[in-house]
């Protein structure tokens, strides 16, 4: 695999660990190189994708309280300038978000705090995001890459220069335990389109 999804390493963490299996995705500044058009709708361009960590601007206003401790490795890469790649994801399902209600019907599935999620959503508003549900695996062995400066930006999708083997991974979570707290996402998801309905 070639192809990552770059993400604040708390969220690759809790993914990492079983903790969490959805994420909140809405773009990147530069998603598109359009200048009238700065911030771009996040495209799920890859059904199997390295997770890339990242930490530019994680901090623990954005995260919610029971993950700040996986905030404690704050380190961008080692001495070398090398990031650690520990896991790569599977696609499983993705649902867009159609408004903020939507959205924070559902945020206690995710790492992001709440305001952070309100923030983010009131930056382009008009750009709807998506909730990924991923089914994550554990490399074999952990792969240090070199932290080359393409990989930087405000952009969800990184083409690696080196091919990282999925050969040998595991799954975080058992196809049963991830079943299960995938149909409790989803229920809560289609629990949203009711009362929109009701409401609306």
């Amino acid at each position: 695999m070639r192809y990552a999804l770059k993400e604040w390493n708390t969220v690759i963490e809790a993914l990492g660990n079983g903790s969490a299996i959805a994420v909140w995705r809405k773009g990147g500044l530069e998603d598109t190189p359009s200048v009238t058009v700065p911030f771009e709708r996040f495209e799920s361009s890859h059904e199997q994708f390295i997770l890339f960590p990242t930490f530019t601007h994680q901090t623990t206003d954005k995260i919610k309280k029971e993950f700040w401790d996986l905030l404690a490795n704050k380190t961008i890469s080692n001495k070398d300038n090398q990031l650690k790649i520990k896991y790569w994801a599977e696609l499983y399902e993705e649902f867009e978000i159609n408004n903020l209600e939507e959205l924070i019907y559902v945020s206690n599935q995710l790492v992001n705090s709440n305001d952070h999620l309100v923030s983010s959503w009131n930056l382009y508003p008009n750009h709807k995001g998506k909730i990924l549900l991923l089914r994550v695996y554990t490399l074999t062995d952990p792969i240090l890459i070199t932290n080359s400066p393409e990989y930087g930006g405000c952009k969800s999708w990184a083409e690696l220069k080196i091919d990282i083997p999925k050969i040998g991974s595991n799954p975080v979570l058992s196809f049963k335990e991830f079943n299960k707290k995938a149909r409790f996402i989803k229920k809560l998801l289609l629990d949203t389109k009711v009362i929109e309905k009701i409401t609306s």
